[in-house]
């Protein structure tokens, strides 16, 4: 996959009326490009062909670089948040054994195949890889492979600037595709090659061709063209946020221009510091060894093996004629002030991405349960909203998955085929999950509130069963607490006290209680 060449600043914009630039290959190519620069912090570094262009166009310092550049640490955190954590072989429910991805569905069966699925397509590893190219570029995509030879169907991830073209249908299920990428040359190894396959929808059947360059090659070694009735063409689109296009925003997206500029001050006052420690030097009375013609020369300014950018790190060294005097050689800076006024963007940054305020280790003391709950609330918000896209495609390309391994006949996969969408066998859905680890400490912190509120709520005669439901207890939970020891054990003592001889003798007189808990009662 070539990169883009220029740098437009169009195609970092998303105009919903004319997506035009927004939505060409091109264009998505630049922008994925630049994303995943932010991401490994090389964005300013010449080694893009687009990068000079994007700090002229932006007006930055010639020696900007990504002093503070929080899109790593962003695209961590939903990679860890969205899909992250270990896996149940098993694709249980999450309830007796956790899972990063709990499968919710009354067939067994289907749970057991969902398992064989992950196994072959090493998900606890990949499903990480789809969320980071999601949350960090916008778009990403899992492509079902049907690999007849080795008699596996998996789950793959997609590198969205592959995509050159995506045809969707009105409910965003894909009609067709083209994906072009580099690759090397089968015939010779050595060159590289373009590869391109596309995907077209015929009735039931899907149509493949694959070409080397512009020439249908067989890559698969058998044929260049084929068809299969899969009845769906096996392949998920994701959009990280979707904002009404045929393509997503990057979680960085919108916060570009304060990337840009916290970078380019910071960059700019770190420079300076450098220029005041090497302070330069005015020779007065002596000529310039270098150029003896010129009053007043500076340096060079050619980058060597010792001093690749000597600008940034050079101060002039002036030669004047002897009576020569000098004032300040450095500009003065206030670097307190510019400190504060970086700080200030980088809160402004928080503000709009609370996940980078979710380190509760910077709070003085020992925060409560509580007050980690309240900070990490905005974060987990942002989660939640983000998780439907993506658990969504996921249950669409497991059911396209298990489906074509059920049609090929594969172990552990009985049952199902091509036909069982349509027949509801495949339904299921990705669970609910808590986006932050539990802390045991916390647990028992809620435990002791609710059991606290409900001495508060027996007290007060509102019914404890109706409290649980109330609390989001199951059904199932407030039964087994019904049996457990301490619980009868309690009830056993509320009723011996409420009667506490329900079998009395006829011939003996009945047992006065006291009143008000006083020995005798009022009267003695």
């Amino acid at each position: 996959m070539k990169g883009a060449r220029a740098f437009r600043e169009a195609f970092v914009s998303a105009d919903l009326l004319d997506p035009d630039d927004f939505t060409d290959a091109d264009a998505r190519r630049l922008r994925y490009e630049i994303y995943w620069s932010l991401y490994e912090s090389s964005i300013y570094r010449n080694i893009h062909k687009w990068a000079q262009k994007y700090k002229v166009d932006f007006g930055l310092y010639r020696y900007v670089r990504a002093v503070y550049n929080p899109a790593y640490q962003i695209g961590e955190f939903y990679k860890n948040h969205l899909w992250g954590g270990l896996l149940d072989p098993e694709a249980g429910d999450g309830k007796s054994k956790p899972s990063a991805l709990p499968i919710v569905t009354d067939s067994d069966t289907l749970r057991s195949a969902i398992g064989k699925l992950w196994l072959w397509s090493n998900w606890q590893t990949r499903k990480d890889i789809v969320s980071l190219y999601g949350s960090v570029m916008g778009d990403t995509a899992i492509k079902v492979v049907d690999n007849v030879k080795r008699g596996k169907v998996y789950l793959q991830e997609v590198h969205p600037g592959t995509l050159i073209d995506v045809l969707l249908d009105d409910a965003g299920n894909v009609k067709g595709y083209t994906i072009e990428e580099e690759r090397p040359d089968p015939r010779r190894k050595l060159a590289e090659v373009r590869y391109r396959e596309v995907v077209t929808r015929e009735g039931d059947n899907v149509k493949y061709q694959t070409f080397l360059n512009d020439t249908l090659y067989a890559w698969n070694g058998d044929a260049a063209e084929w068809s299969e009735p899969y009845g769906f063409v096996p392949l998920v689109m994701i959009q990280h946020n979707n904002i009404g296009l045929d393509w997503g925003w990057s979680e960085l997206h919108p916060a570009q221009p304060k990337f840009r500029e916290v970078d380019d001050l910071a960059s700019k006052l770190t420079d300076q510091i450098r220029k005041m420690v090497d302070a330069p030097w005015l020779f007065s009375g002596v000529d310039d060894p270098a150029k003896k013609k010129k009053t007043v020369t500076t340096t060079a300014d050619q980058p060597t093996a010792n001093s690749p950018e000597a600008s940034r790190e050079d101060v002039p060294a002036l030669y004047a004629p002897q009576g020569a005097t000098a004032t300040a050689l450095v500009a003065p800076l206030d670097i307190a002030s510019t400190t504060a006024y970086i700080e200030s963007i980088l809160k402004s940054l928080e503000k709009d991405y609370p996940e980078l305020a979710v380190n509760m280790a910077q709070v003085t003391g020992d925060p409560s349960g509580r007050a980690l709950r309240i900070n990490r609330q905005p974060a987990e918000i942002k989660v939640q909203q983000r998780r439907p896209n993506y658990d969504d495609a996921l249950v669409r390309a497991q059911q396209m998955a298990v489906a074509i391994a059920g049609f090929r006949g594969l172990d552990g996969f009985a049952g199902f085929n091509l036909d069982s969408y349509d027949k509801g066998d495949l339904d299921h859905s990705i669970g609910q999950r808590p986006v932050f680890a539990s802390d045991p400490m916390d647990d028992l912190e809620l435990d002791r509130a609710f059991w606290d509120m409900a001495v508060v709520a027996k007290n007060a005669g509102y019914d404890l069963d109706l409290l649980m439901k109330r609390r989001g207890w199951s059904e199932e939970d407030i039964k087994a607490y019904k049996q457990s020891s301490g619980y009868k054990a309690r009830e056993a003592a509320v009723k011996q006290l409420t009667n506490p001889n329900p079998n009395p003798d006829p011939g003996q007189p009945p047992v006065r209680r006291p009143i008000n808990n006083q020995p005798g009662g009022p009267n003695g």
